[in-house]
């Protein structure tokens, strides 16, 4: 689905990535691990063009994103779609109004058929009937699903999660977590999630990266992972501080 070769990207002088190369599977969720700094959130914005390398190709389906104007890239970004670290909810727009909006950017879509894709996709989600809400009147579980249905309202082949569960508490995190296992299920998509959760990523995950020193330092699956006998590996599961690794 998706290939990365020698990625470099500076900011004000500093490398956060390196001349990283990575595949990404069609149909699996790949979740990439990482100190926090590490460059996994940049990674992710620069697989929809939010950002540009300074050197490097991503291929999407075979074709290099990389050169190409904003126009060009429209075409690739219908292919994604993103859950932003937040959430990032229009707090003056009803749920509904947040749900519709990238059907309403289209302007392709009739109302009666922007009405019944949101009330679909947020039974997807388990929010029926909420459309009429705000987001300050939902909790921080159910602002994470509204946004979620947000990002899956046009029916991605690829959804980006950035820090998935973010800010809530283990019971709601849990929930989230099966809601993307869900999802890739019945809606058959490829997921890329980067997290600092490790319950998520044994959870989600069907195949793990792990971002260090600005390149993929390893690749595998959660058995690769639980059972490696590399100190970096073990110390980033456990949670234990060693500035010589990850």
């Amino acid at each position: 689905m998706i290939e990365i070769r020698k990625l470099h990207k500076s900011f004000k002088g500093t490398a956060v990535l390196r001349g990283l190369d990575f595949v990404i599977p069609k149909g699996d969720t790949t979740v990439i691990i990482g100190k926090s700094g590490c460059g996994k959130s940049v990674l992710l914005r620069h697989l929809v063009g939010l950002l540009k390398p300074d050197k490097g190709k991503i291929l999407i389906e075979g074709a290099d994103i990389v050169p190409l104007s904003e126009r060009e890239l429209a075409p690739f970004r219908k292919k994604f779609g993103m859950l932003f670290q937040g959430s990032a909810l229009f707090d003056s727009m009803s749920v509904f109004e947040n749900v519709a909006f990238p059907l309403k950017e289209e302007r392709r879509y009739k109302a009666t058929e922007i009405k019944d894709r949101v009330a679909e996709t947020l039974g997807i989600v388990g929010l029926a009937g909420i459309e009429s809400k705000m987001p300050a009147e939902l909790s921080g579980g159910m602002r994470k699903r509204v946004a979620l249905a947000r990002a899956v309202i046009r029916r991605p082949e690829v959804v980006l999660y950035d820090e998935p569960t973010t800010g809530l508490d283990p019971i709601t995190a849990d929930r989230i977590n099966d809601l993307i296992v869900e999802l890739n299920d019945k809606l058959k998509i490829t997921s890329v999630a980067v997290t600092h959760d490790m319950k998520s990523v044994f959870k989600i995950a069907d195949r793990i990266a792990l971002l260090d020193g600005g390149v993929i330092a390893m690749t595998g699956t959660r058995e690769d992972f639980q059972n490696s006998t590399d100190e970096r590996i073990q110390n980033f599961i456990a949670g234990k501080a060693d500035e010589s690794v990850v």
